[in-house]
């Protein structure tokens, strides 16, 4: 391999770092370009393998798109910082909002939106109409994505519970079970003909001595570094909620809150960065979780109440995201979820087997109020205005739906807020591919999923799919 002199890397990291540097073609390297080849931030590069298409990262939306690319005849290689697939998704309560597919409209039909009736609900949060283009277009390719799992590839969702959520579907085995549905499109990457490269973190993008994408460079588990080349490059490795410094700056009000999601320090959006793409939607998210699942899913199916160490209910139970953002709106750090053997029994077990260590069992009344800490006048009072609802007296908080008193014994979990996704990432245009200061997409280097400021599980999917079938058109 021939290195880069000092003043040749020097003038082409200079380059690259202006904004300047742009995708090479789909094909191999050529030797000579090969030859110069150099890792942004770093001269030194040794090509351990070339492939047509590199998707980095192997979580829903990667994989969505490995699997389009490689469905269509391309070679494709999904390198992943952890042993294994599924990404953040696969450990999920799984809530899967889709009012767009076919299985929507014929099992929930009163769920059913076409794409037309989606920018008119959208339109008011989206001025820009790029922007709202391209989520109406997530929108549709969710539902397309929900219809490829169900109708071509066969799976069963759960069936329909009652609950507050009727347009979201979950995994067949319930919350909390969507390794499920990975195993299943693992099962149709592998078909497909793409290959996995497990345990590689990515460290940045590599240029060619024209300053443009060749390929990424990649620390092993053992600490060796690998260097790809490839003509495509897809950046699907996550968000960056567990970056400290990022959520400091650009989501301050949730900088001192606990973090569930290990590893998703913004890699691939600095990458993205580091070759002369840009950011947008950087901020805080709208909705934060509790430490543990079970905390508020729980009030998906089943009756729970959700109290505060004064004894006081704070939110709607079966609006599950307004339980951490409410306990800090009241000021409090922590909240306490109760629930019966109605919920103790149900067919979610995998949900509360996330949380079986902190299940605390009370077989009275007096019991639950010692374990909780609430006194128990402040408890009983909550008990008696939850009984007078369940009678007939108005939720003040608008609760509809498991208007039941729980009977002993009673369960509870001790819950805190925590971060568990961020908002933002790369800018993209409506064919997710990343965008330079100029608005200008980088050719050949795309980026999707929670990299390209998508936040939720169904349409990260749909970002995926959007790639994969922009990559195979871009290749034909």
């Amino acid at each position: 391999m021939q290195s880069m002199n000092r003043r040749q890397f020097m003038k082409a990291l200079s380059v690259a770092g202006a904004g300047a540097a742009i995708a090479a073609g789909t094909t191999a390297l050529a030797d000579e370009a090969k030859a110069q080849a150099f890792a942004l931030g770093n001269a030194d590069v040794n090509i351990a393998q070339e492939v047509e298409v590199l998707v980095i990262g192997a979580g829903l939306s990667g994989m969505m798109a490995a699997w389009e690319i490689a469905n269509a005849g391309h070679e494709v290689l999904i390198v992943d910082q952890n042993g294994f697939y599924g990404g953040d998704a696969i450990y999920s309560a799984a809530c899967m909002m889709v009012s767009t597919a076919r299985l929507t409209q014929e099992e929930r039909p009163e769920k059913y939106s076409t794409i037309e009736e989606i920018r008119t609900k959208f339109a008011p949060y989206y001025p820009d109409e790029d922007s709202l283009d391209r989520v109406c277009l997530q929108q549709e390719w969710a539902g397309k994505w929900l219809d490829l799992m169900h109708y071509d590839w066969g799976y069963e969702f759960q069936p329909k519970m009652e609950g507050p959520y009727q347009q979201a579907f979950f995994p067949r085995d319930g919350i909390c079970t969507m390794y499920s549905l990975f195993e299943l499109i693992d099962e149709k990457v592998q078909e497909a003909g793409a290959t996995y490269l497990f345990d590689h973190t990515l460290q940045t993008l590599i240029v060619d001595g024209n300053g443009e994408l060749c390929g990424a460079r990649f620390l092993s588990k053992a600490g060796e570094i690998v260097d790809i080349a490839a003509g495509t490059v897809v950046l699907a490795t996550g968000g960056y909620v567990s970056n400290q410094e990022w959520v400091t700056e650009y989501a301050p009000e949730h900088a001192d809150l606990g973090n569930i999601v290990s590893g998703r320090k913004g890699d691939g959006i600095k990458a993205g960065l580091a070759i002369g793409g840009t950011l947008s939607g950087m901020k805080a998210p709208g909705n934060l979780n509790p430490r543990y699942e079970a905390g508020h899913m729980l009030g998906v199916h089943y009756p729970i109440l959700g109290l505060l160490p004064n004894g006081k209910r704070f939110y709607c139970e079966t609006a599950v995201h307004n339980a951490a953002t409410g306990a800090l709106a009241n000021g409090y750090h922590e909240w306490y979820t109760i629930f019966d053997d109605v919920a103790m029994n149900g067919v979610d077990q995998e949900l509360l087997k996330h949380a079986q260590d902190v299940i605390m069992t009370a077989n009275t009344f007096e019991e639950l109020a010692e374990g909780t800490g609430i006194h128990p006048e402040y408890l009983q009072a909550a008990f008696d205005d939850w009984k007078a609802i369940c009678e007939g007296a108005e939720d003040p908080f608008g609760r509809k739906l498991f208007l039941q008193e729980l009977q002993p014994p009673y369960y509870w979990i001790r819950n805190v807020p925590v971060r568990y996704k961020s908002c933002g990432g790369l800018n993209v245009s409506i064919r997710f591919e990343v965008l330079d200061a100029e608005g200008n997409p980088i050719p050949h280097l795309y980026a999707c999923g929670c990299t390209a400021c998508t936040e939720d599980i169904v349409p990260a999917a749909a970002s995926g799919m959007i790639v994969g079938t922009n990559i195979v058109e871009d290749l034909a």
